[in-house]
């Protein structure tokens, strides 16, 4: 028996397709390599849940590594501030890198742990006995950030690193409004991030001076929140991901089995692929799955007979992760899924939704708003919406046990 390679809901074990958006980046943080400078403004890849970005942000963070980058790697929490945590995982990212070995660099490095008061008094260089305590950090003074991480940048440079590279994952998180009837930000979680825009914004405009990357990811809602907390957000670079294409599918599934020797034959591909309609979170469970139904071996093959035979479990899993977002909408939102499930159609004009619904279309506007938000929709014309993982659809029709409409009737 060979382990089952496939891992869904977590970081793939080989990382496939993207190489459009991997080498954009890469290209961006090549200007810091090859210059010593700021790889411009914030970057931030969009997407619903499961589509991949926290993957290709890992892959693109581990080649920077190889590439000499020190990274840092942050992660938002659901309204709650972040540029604390932000600066102390810098800070430890300095502290486990030969990039920063020198006795001048790690004093300095101390030092600038007690003026920010982000946990850096353990680094090998001590602290003074007597030294007073410091504030805390003033959320409301860019020229501090821009201080901060300007300087930690040149100690990775200056000691033979290519530069720094600041990730912060599930950005949208932080600036999410509390509910659909209260649709303000957390104060705190809005000044850290104009904050971080403001010294991106300053850094980039003297570029030459700041060998630093700052890289995001998040919901597709991650711009517009951004600019809710500074307008010049608009600016920022976004890089959208959409669903795989065939090639990739079929790469992310067998790609991994290829390497422990095991094939898929080319009818079973072509189920899972229509299967996982190119969303990567269904195509990894489908092939976990596959691959359990198969328990191949060294030189086996994952049949369509073992990819139908994993039907339920397929099925039972893709529940699961359903259940779980068909929780987390209200009743209005619910009836708003079961309009646009009914449809049985790819893409829905939003006036078929609210003719369904009795409503007129800017009745539907909140109810909108919080399913992209929430990552169960998305918009992908003007007017027009559509299911992030199309299999969703008729798990929400299930749940309304409703029968397909005549659409003709909506023409």
């Amino acid at each position: 028996m060979v382990t089952n390679p496939y891992s869904p809901g977590d970081r793939p074990r080989v990382f496939v397709g993207r190489q459009a958006e991997r080498n954009k980046l890469r290209e961006r943080l090549a200007r810091v390599i090859a210059y010593g400078e700021m790889m411009g403004p914030l970057t931030v890849v969009t997407g619903p849940r499961g589509v991949g970005k926290t993957s290709l942000l890992r892959d693109v963070a581990d080649q920077a590594a190889r590439d000499g980058f020190v990274v840092s790697w942050t992660v938002g929490l659901k309204r709650k501030p972040f540029l604390d945590e932000l600066l102390g995982q810098v800070a430890r990212a300095l502290a486990r890198t030969e990039a920063v070995s020198a006795p001048a660099a790690r004093r300095r490095l101390a030092e600038l742990g007690v003026q920010f008061n982000v946990g850096l008094v353990k680094v090998d260089a001590k602290v003074a006995p007597g030294t007073p305590d410091r504030e805390p950090f003033d959320h409301g003074s860019v020229g501090q950030v821009e201080e901060f991480l300007g300087e930690a940048a040149a100690l990775v440079r200056s000691g033979g690193g290519a530069g720094l590279l600041v990730v912060v994952d599930e950005l949208h998180a932080p600036l999410e409004p509390a509910s659909d009837r209260d649709p303000g930000q957390d104060q705190a979680a809005a000044a850290d991030a104009a904050v971080l825009l403001n010294a991106v914004q300053d850094m980039a405009a003297e570029k030459e001076r700041f060998p630093l990357g700052v890289l995001g990811a998040g919901l597709p809602q991650t711009k517009a929140l951004l600019t809710r907390t500074a307008t010049f957000a608009e600016r920022t670079r976004e890089i959208v991901l959409p669903k795989l294409d065939g090639p990739a599918s079929r790469a992310l599934l067998a790609e991994p089995a290829k390497l422990l020797g095991v094939s898929w034959s080319d009818e079973a591909l072509d189920w899972a692929i229509q299967q996982g309609d190119g969303y990567p979170q269904s195509l990894q469970i489908i092939g976990e799955a596959a691959w359990d139904a198969a328990d191949p071996a060294e030189g086996g093959e994952i049949t369509l007979a073992h990819a139908k035979a994993a039907e339920q479990a397929i099925r039972l899993e893709l529940e699961s992760m359903f259940q779980a977002r068909w929780q987390a909408a209200t009743d209005a939102e619910k009836r708003f899924l079961g309009a646009m499930a009914s449809r049985q159609t790819d893409t829905i004009p939003r006036a078929a939704v609210a003719r369904a619904l009795g409503l007129d279309t800017a009745s539907l506007s909140m109810a909108r708003r919080s399913l992209i938000a929430k990552g169960m929709i998305e918009a992908p014309a003007h007017g027009e919406l559509r299911f992030t993982i199309p299999s969703f659809s008729r798990f929400v029709l299930a749940q309304h046990d409703m029968a397909p409409r005549d659409r003709s009737k909506d023409e």
